[in-house]
């Protein structure tokens, strides 16, 4: 199998390159912005958080507003959050949030949230 350029095979089809230039994109914005205070990741089609995503501790506020997230979870790996904003996404569901003992600022408008870990 022959590579392109960018290193994916030839018969990756053109669409799927898109979404690999997407995640690179959005991958290089992580750590770009990982060590500053206010981590915005608003429009950047996320549908999910990675399992092993954290924020330094010196970031206090997190925005994943206008993606596609249906699930947040992992978020007890970012403890020192004050702030976080996941507003207008498809979510659903999110866990963790109980153990974020510095939240002071929870903005959800613009989702169809059914659950809340540590929320009744």
């Amino acid at each position: 199998m022959t590579s392109q350029s960018d290193g994916c095979p030839a018969s990756v089809s053109a669409n799927s390159q898109k979404i690999l230039s997407i995640i690179k994109w959005w991958i290089k914005q992580i750590e770009q912005n990982k060590n500053r205070p206010v981590l915005d990741l608003s429009a950047s089609s996320i549908q999910k958080l990675d399992p092993s995503f954290t924020c330094s501790e010196d970031t206090h506020t997190l925005i994943l507003d206008r993606n596609h997230i249906m699930k947040l979870d992992h978020l007890e790996r970012s403890p020192g959050l004050q702030q976080l904003s996941v507003a207008s996404n498809r979510l659903v569901r999110m866990m963790g949030v109980s153990r974020l003992t510095e939240l002071r600022v929870l903005n959800l408008p613009n989702n169809s949230i059914g659950y809340i870990e540590g929320c009744q």
